[in-house]
C-alpha cells in the first residue's frame, strides 16, 4: 500500500533528526581521548550518518514535490486540491506576523520534537522576511525550518566522521 507523501515526509524527517542526532552522539562519544581507535562505535556512527542522510535527501526530495511548482500538464483542480491537501496535513502554515507563526511553530508537534521554543525564536528572527521575500511561501517556513534544522545536523556530523575518520586510521586529530 502507498503511503501518500504529505505523511511521509514528517515519518522520514523525524527519523532523520533521531537518526543523526543518535550518529552525532557515537561520533562524539568515539572522539573521546579514552576510546581506542580501534573501537566499532566508528562504524556504528559512520552507518547511523549514512542511514540519517539518506532519509534527509529523501525528505528534500519529497518536501519538494509537496511544495514546488505545480507541473504544467496538471489539471485546473490539482493546485486547490493539493493546497486544501497542505493545510488538513498542517504541512504549511496559516500564520503571517511573526507573533502568529512563533505560536502556531511552537504549538506544533512535529515542530516540538526537533527544537526548543527559543530555536524556533531565534529561526523566525532571522529568517522571518526572507521567507517572505521572491518565489518563496511565507506558509512554507515550517518545512524550511525543519530541512535547515535537519541540514545543521548534516553538516556536524560530516565535521565529526571526518574526525573521527582521521583517529580511526591513527593520524593526529
Amino acid at each position: 500500500m502507498q503511503v501518500p507523501v504529505e505523511r511521509e515526509i514528517y515519518i522520514r524527517a523525524s527519523r532523520s533528526f533521531a537518526v543523526l542526532t543518535e550518529a552525532i552522539q557515537i561520533f562524539r562519544s568515539y572522539l573521546d581521548p579514552t576510546t581506542a581507535p580501534s573501537a566499532p562505535e566508528y562504524y556504528r556512527a559512520r552507518n547511523f550518518f549514512k542511514e540519517g542522510k539518506a532519509f534527509y535527501d529523501q525528505t528534500v526530495q519529497d518536501a519538494k514535490k509537496l511544495l514546488g511548482p505545480i507541473p504544467i500538464y496538471a489539471a485546473k483542480e490539482f493546485e486547490a486540491w493539493r493546497s486544501q491537501a497542505l493545510i488538513e496535513k498542517k504541512i504549511v502554515v496559516r500564520g503571517q506576523t511573526p507573533e502568529e507563526l512563533r505560536a502556531e511553530l511552537t504549538s506544533d508537534d512535529f515542530i516540538q520534537t526537533i527544537m526548543r521554543p527559543e530555536e524556533v525564536d531565534a529561526y523566525l528572527q532571522a529568517h522571518y522576511e526572507a521567507q517572505k521575500t521572491g518565489k518563496r511561501k511565507l506558509a512554507n517556513i515550517k518545512i524550511r525550518m525543519a530541512l535547515d534544522k535537519i541540514a545543521t545536523l548534516v553538516a556536524e556530523g560530516q565535521e565529526l566522521q571526518k574526525t573521527a575518520q582521521r583517529k580511526q586510521q591513527g593520524l593526529p586529530i
